[in-house]
């Protein structure tokens, strides 16, 4: 029985893999602060994240991910590196070849295998950057637009004086039917996927809403917490900025819910 032969990689792409500038990972959370767009990307057992100025098409920061070998490590590490401050445009006209032949040692000596499958999946995956980008630049602009206008109404004299006079425009049942639409929206899908659920019970002097947790909500710690916080964000971000939510009270002299005898 012949032994296996295994492939062999230059000492430049060993070390670059040894000691990756650019492994990490890039939220949308972060992404949505900054107003950026946000390019995330999987191909194999490789995950690039790339953040780009929506404005200008240009990437702002790298990093990547992947639990595969050095060949995945060293080709992503110098792909991050080379498309730092580069526009989409000229990320499309990257070659993998050209990223191999970087990585050798010596010019006429391969630092990676022709057959390694790597080389196809780095490819394609460069190849899905580019096509998906559009959507994740419209994506940033509308989010963008959003947060502005969520600042505007909620953190300027002039935007909180044009929100409490839409406010007391509104019937009290149109102030607790966006209410309604707001949490069915931004709050319920979370609580649900949960097992719980939220409940109006009145709006009180048409800003202090007062709610009744449902289901695994209703005796959940995080409830009077950031479970709390997340509505009441959502409803000041969305509805109204002077709102505020008073949950209903656990009643303590039955916490089990038994029928009484």
């Amino acid at each position: 029985m012949s032994e296996e032969i295994q492939p062999t990689f230059s000492e430049k792409l060993l070390n670059l893999a040894k000691a990756p500038k650019y492994r990490g990972a890039i939220f949308q959370i972060e992404a949505d602060e900054k107003g950026l767009a946000l390019v995330d990307c999987k191909e194999g057992s490789l995950k690039v994240y790339l953040m780009f100025d929506p404005e200008v098409d240009q990437v702002l920061e790298t990093r990547f991910f992947t639990y595969g070998g050095p060949v995945f490590t060293a080709l992503a590490d110098l792909f991050c590196s080379k498309i730092q401050m580069m526009k989409i445009a000229d990320i499309a006209n990257i070659q993998v070849e050209d990223l191999e032949t970087e990585l050798r040692d010596i010019p006429e000596v391969r630092a990676i295998p022709e057959t390694a499958s790597e080389l196809a999946q780095m490819k394609t995956l460069i190849e899905n950057i580019v096509s998906t980008y559009p959507a994740k630049k419209a994506l940033a602009l509308a989010t963008r637009e959003t947060m502005e206008r969520i600042r505007y109404r909620t953190q300027t004299a002039e935007g909180r004086a044009e929100a409490d006079a839409e406010w007391a425009s509104y019937t009290h049942e149109e102030r607790l039917k966006k209410i309604e639409d707001c949490l069915h929206e931004k709050v319920r899908g979370l609580l649900q996927n949960d097992g719980g659920d939220v409940e109006i019970i009145e709006l009180v002097e048409e800003r202090k809403l007062r709610i009744r947790y449902q289901g695994a909500c209703a005796g959940c710690g995080s409830a009077m917490g950031g479970t709390l916080f997340y509505i009441e964000d959502q409803l000041r971000d969305n509805v109204y900025y002077n709102l505020t939510v008073e949950p209903e009270m656990p009643d303590m002299s039955n916490p089990f819910g038994e029928m009484p005898v």
